[in-house]
């Protein structure tokens, strides 16, 4: 029995839903989160989240499945911030699809 052809190449979407590359989706997620608050120092804390998990290596299952804002927060990231990162994965991941 010979494995598919398809078996040797990665999937194009992740099980939460995600399309496209992982790295690139936590950045255009964090660029989303702040397009949705006006306050400069929120979106300055968007983006320190988002660069704690690309530092980390984090992408967006990952972050959704640990659901632990404890992590963003020891890394400086406060604590409104970090919640809110972590809870609209799925709605940006729905909403990203649909387009």
């Amino acid at each position: 029995m010979s494995a598919s052809p398809m078996a040797d190449q990665p999937p194009l979407v992740t099980p939460l839903g995600v399309l496209g590359f992982r790295d690139a989706a936590v950045k255009e997620y964090s660029n989303w989160q702040q397009s949705k608050v006006v306050d400069l120092a929120w979106k300055a804390e968007f983006q320190k989240a988002c660069d704690v998990a690309m530092a980390h290596g984090l992408d967006l299952k990952q972050i959704y499945k640990d659901q632990d804002p404890s992590f963003f927060t020891t890394n400086s990231v406060i604590l409104g911030i970090a919640r809110r990162f972590m809870s609209d994965i799925k709605y940006w991941v729905k909403q990203h699809k649909t387009g």
